[in-house]
């Protein structure tokens, strides 16, 4: 099953077909809840930090071909439901966003740019730890489009 549980959690909709385990057909988590703050609630979180792994905001040309379409979508649809459950859960549980990579002119989902996507988010969280993050009041910093 471990296989199996691997190509579930990266069945995304459009790109990938729904995998069968135990009967359920299951596609990857991220649809419906990339960023699990509600699961964290719900098992008794105070404090939650995101980690957000951020969608391309400032691409200087549009995607192309149906997965490029697909994949800068469900970013956009992550990102507005990140900002959704902050503003729904705010109230109830101290939330810290480490600053989402901005601008970011490539897809966090474009493979070649892995490691060079990795240190620049390594080096922005030290950046935020060092400078009070953890310490200073939540600022969800901009988790919606925009442009620079």
């Amino acid at each position: 099953m471990p296989v199996e549980a691997v190509l579930a959690s990266s069945a995304i909709p459009g790109v990938f077909p729904p995998i069968s385990i135990e009967g359920r057909e299951l596609v990857d988590g991220g649809v419906c809840s990339n960023t699990p703050i509600a699961a964290a609630v719900r098992l008794g979180a105070t404090d939650v930090i995101v980690l957000p792994a951020g969608f391309a905001r400032a691409v200087r040309t549009p995607p192309r071909g149906w997965i490029g379409h697909t994949m800068h979508a469900l970013s956009l649809v992550v990102a507005r439901q990140l900002v959704q459950d902050i503003e729904h859960f705010a109230s109830r549980v101290r939330i810290c966003v480490v600053p989402a990579l901005c601008p970011l002119e490539i897809s966090s989902y474009d493979d070649d740019h892995c490691a060079a996507l990795i240190e620049r988010a390594a080096d922005t969280t030290r950046s935020w730890l060092h400078g009070g993050g953890l310490r200073a009041a939540p600022n969800p910093g901009p988790q919606v489009f925009h442009t620079h």
